[in-house]
């Protein structure tokens, strides 16, 4: 099982209405939905920004844990 982290933060509450609007939109906000989305934010933010993130194929999110 891999290991999970637990994050704390506060996040403009406008920032996170939306993001919850899109998500709603795009699968219905259903159990488990925030969080695969909030994972695949992150995935696509290391994608853009890290020189290591191109390694990583669509879908591959645990290949990102390796970097």
């Amino acid at each position: 099982m891999r290991a999970l982290a637990i994050i704390n933060a506060k996040v403009d509450d406008n920032l996170v209405k939306e993001f919850r609007h899109v998500i709603y939109e795009r699968h219905g906000l259903k159990k488990g939905d925030f969080k695969n989305a909030l994972e695949e934010a992150i995935v696509d933010y290391i994608r853009k920004y890290s020189p290591h993130g191109e390694k990583t194929a669509p879908g591959e999110k645990e290949n990102i844990a390796a970097l």
